[in-house]
């Protein structure tokens, strides 16, 4: 077998396991893939522990950092692109956070979690507090106060579920309504502000891989929940 003609087996055969494992998969995503997945880590050592301290202070001295990691004497973990991703995904967080919190300044909302809630709610047509909390991914006593801050306010009303009259449901008020059609096209300009410096290709291999990693968490988000740590790692990883 000549060479161009392995090559092109071994793509073919790269194709299928990478179209098979990633819905709406598509050539830019699997070129991006696979060359990627070709890329040789060159990062130096202790990189790792430098990614996740850069989720909150930024890219660390590099010698103050080794100097300090040197006085605790941890153990020596090699450098793993996982780390560099949970400090970038971090830090995105934090600045989608502070734009949305800028962003939603002249509405009346205390947190920038609140018109979340409420598009939530819409969306999921008439859910249950419980529900809501789930889809958000919150600790149940902080939904529950953000849920009650917004009946306070009129924005969402409970009413009694027709299936089940012990159990209340939740949808939007006409004043709630109205805000959601108000702050939605500034949430719009959150999100461009967020990821304007990506093309469009970039954009769909990002979702593609975002969509990938939020579907393999939320099968497991539920039963998650009430294990410990260590059971969700073996579960998980091991």
């Amino acid at each position: 077998m000549e060479r161009g003609e392995a090559t092109l087996i071994e793509l073919v055969n790269r194709w299928a396991a990478y179209s098979g494992s990633t819905p709406d998969a598509d050539l830019a995503g699997f070129c991006l893939h696979y060359l990627t997945e070709q890329k040789q880590q060159t990062a130096p050592r202790m990189a790792g522990i430098q990614h996740l301290l850069a989720a909150d202070a930024g890219q660390p001295n590099q010698s103050a950092l080794e100097s300090h990691i040197a006085e605790l004497n941890l153990p020596d973990v090699p450098d793993r692109p996982e780390a560099r991703l949970g400090g970038l995904l971090g830090r995105m967080a934090k600045f989608a956070y502070f734009y949305s919190k800028k962003a939603m300044q002249p509405f009346d909302f205390k947190g920038p979690d609140d018109p979340i809630y409420l598009f939530v709610v819409l969306q999921m047509g008439a859910p249950k507090k419980s529900e809501v909390i789930h889809e958000m991914i919150a600790e149940f006593a902080s939904g529950i106060d953000v849920i009650n801050r917004l009946i306070k306010q009129e924005l969402l009303e409970e009413f009694p579920d027709e299936k089940d009259r012990r159990s209340k449901r939740l949808r939007l008020t006409t004043k709630g309504m109205a805000m959601v059609q108000a702050c939605y096209p500034v949430m719009n300009q959150v999100v461009e502000v967020a990821y304007s410096s990506l093309t469009e290709g970039e954009k769909a291999v990002l979702l593609q891989i975002l969509d990938k990693l939020d579907r393999y968490h939320a099968d497991h988000y539920k039963q998650s929940r009430t294990s410990e740590f260590s059971d969700v790692y073996k579960r998980m990883v091991s």
